[in-house]
């Protein structure tokens, strides 16, 4: 058979404040009996059979707890041994001191369960046992000796069982108390370091988070935050102020919710963000905190637009498909018709209106079918400006009736971005064609400049004309589908536009003029270009 041998016993500085005080009480009890010895009143105490050999052991005891400091100051050797060396220190000594104060039944025994008890705390469950029988065997020992020369008595022997009895009982509790404790303190520990973790893990998580997190207390002032809500709020935020103070229309709001008006939370103003709060209560009663959730509303709004605008494209890619067919066929038999040499006057009107309305909505479907499929292409690499030059003359080579001049500003030749150019390609040709088609008989031109964001270091590109501009009022609605001011517009060339940006991981923004005499000015912000 195997034994598994015990678990040892970790050593903690209360265990050594243990030993510490066990040496105290040890000091203290050999002070007593020197003093009760030398003042006589041991006599009345206790029966003293071998006075000399009596302050003999208190002496020898006395050194011999003095030298046992030292060890102690050092924590050398470690704690399970010197709590062993103790104890047979104490074992032997107070067994001495019984022998020669008469004997188990003056009650001298009973010293030695104190020092039991303390080591029994330090020890392993089995030591605890071996202790007890030593403890046992060395009051039975000293009975067996001091009685061989007077007579044997069974009743001391049955005193002597019974403090036996004694120091099992009471050593043995003690370690079951001492390991209970341990196990129940290494338990809260591990729990302690658990929940430390995961508050740990909750913070970070909460910090992360793009939603901002409140929690204010019943007195409606402020206990934790994020940094989320402080972005949100457009204010300092500080644990312990009043939310009065900090937020006055998301404090009415609270205070709305509290009286009941769940159901009207509406989104409120802070600073330039539309702000959407929910409230919930963590426990209960009016007294518990209450947890605050800040979404911004342009966001959510944002979100709904963008999944609208994605069910709008798969509905309108379905219907494309629908259309094209018939559509052939309608283009066909114009084409037919347009051969004839019958048709005169009228009938040659209605046939060019049928043909050109015909291309019209042949390109709203090619349009809209190119917004719904996304082909699996990969980034490249180009050099800017040597790439613009390039597209730009093979944009004008289509215009050499109607020359539509496009500049470049003095753009950096070192310049690198990441796009597909087939994609880039047909961004800046819809941008083109915008402000030259916009351009109400004006000489129009259009100025490129590029560079480098200076916070994020992105690249940027600016396609700029001198026309008439957007009105102030049509700033929200120009990247949205089928929004359009000409007469012969799909109003989805800016739309397919910014989608093809962020397919390619950029963004196309529309830049307001700063002076009036400014025309249109929108920006493509590029990806990182790093692979």
């Amino acid at each position: 058979m195997i034994h598994t041998p015990a678990t040892p016993v970790p050593e903690a500085p209360e265990d050594w404040r243990i030993l510490r005080l066990l040496s105290l009480y040890r000091l203290v009890l050999i002070s007593a009996l020197l003093v009760a010895y030398q003042s006589g009143y041991s006599l009345v105490i206790f029966e003293q059979t071998l006075p000399r050999l009596f302050r003999f052991t208190c002496n020898t005891y006395a050194v011999a707890a003095l030298l046992l400091l030292l060890p102690l100051l050092w924590r050398r050797p470690r704690l399970l041994v010197q709590a062993q060396i103790q104890f047979a220190v104490d074992t032997f000594a107070i067994g001495l001191l019984v022998y020669t104060s008469g004997g188990v039944p003056n009650g001298m025994g009973i010293l030695l369960i104190t020092p039991g008890i303390a080591c029994a705390i330090l020890l392993t469950p089995r030591l605890a046992l071996v202790q007890s029988a030593a403890a046992t065997l060395t009051m039975f020992g000293e009975e067996l000796l001091r009685q061989s020369s007077i007579g044997f008595a069974a009743t001391e022997f049955t005193a002597t069982g019974m403090l036996g009895l004694m120091f099992f009982a009471t050593m043995m509790a003690s370690n079951t108390v001492a390991m209970r404790a341990r196990r129940s303190e290494a338990l809260a520990e591990r729990v302690g370091s658990d929940l430390a973790s995961m508050s740990r893990l909750n913070e970070n998580i909460i910090e992360s988070m793009q939603t901002g997190v409140l929690v204010v207390d019943a007195q409606q002032r402020l206990r934790s935050f994020n940094a989320a809500a402080q972005r949100l709020l457009r204010t300092l935020l500080t644990n312990g102020r009043p939310l009065q103070e900090l937020s006055p229309p998301l404090a009415l709001a609270l205070a709305r919710w509290l009286d009941g008006d769940a159901h009207d939370v509406q989104p409120l103003r802070a600073g330039m963000v539309d702000v959407l709060p929910r409230f919930t209560r963590l426990g209960w009663g009016e007294q518990a905190p209450v947890l605050i959730l800040l979404e911004d509303a342009a966001a959510l709004r944002e979100q709904a637009q963008q999944m609208k605008l994605a069910s709008l494209g798969r509905l309108s890619a379905s219907i494309a498909h629908e259309i094209r067919n018939p559509l052939a066929a309608i283009s066909h038999a114009g084409q037919l018709l347009a051969e004839s040499s019958h048709l005169q006057g009228e009938d040659q009107r209605l046939l060019d209106m049928i043909q050109r309305h015909g291309a019209r909505i042949e390109k709203i479907v090619r349009d809209v079918l190119d917004i719904s499929r996304r082909d699996a292409r990969e980034l490249a690499t180009l050099p800017l400006k040597s790439w613009l030059i390039r597209t730009a003359g093979l944009y004008q080579e289509g215009f050499q009736q109607q020359p539509r001049p496009i500049e470049l500003a003095d753009l950096p030749t070192e310049l690198q971005v990441r796009f597909d150019p087939d994609h880039l390609q047909q961004v800046l040709f819809n941008l083109w064609d915008n402000s030259f088609e916009h351009a109400a008989g004006r000489n129009i031109v259009v100025l490129l400049s590029a560079g480098r964001d200076a916070d994020s270091s992105q690249p940027w590109l600016d396609v700029r004309d001198n026309g008439p501009g957007i009105p102030t009022e049509l700033f929200e609605h120009v990247f949205e589908p089928f929004f359009t001011t000409a007469p012969q517009g799909t109003g989805l060339g800016l739309y397919l536009s910014r989608e093809l940006c962020e397919y390619n991981q950029a963004r196309l923004l529309y830049v307001p003029p700063q002076t009036p005499e400014q025309g249109a000015c929108f920006r493509i912000l590029f990806g990182t270009d790093k692979r």
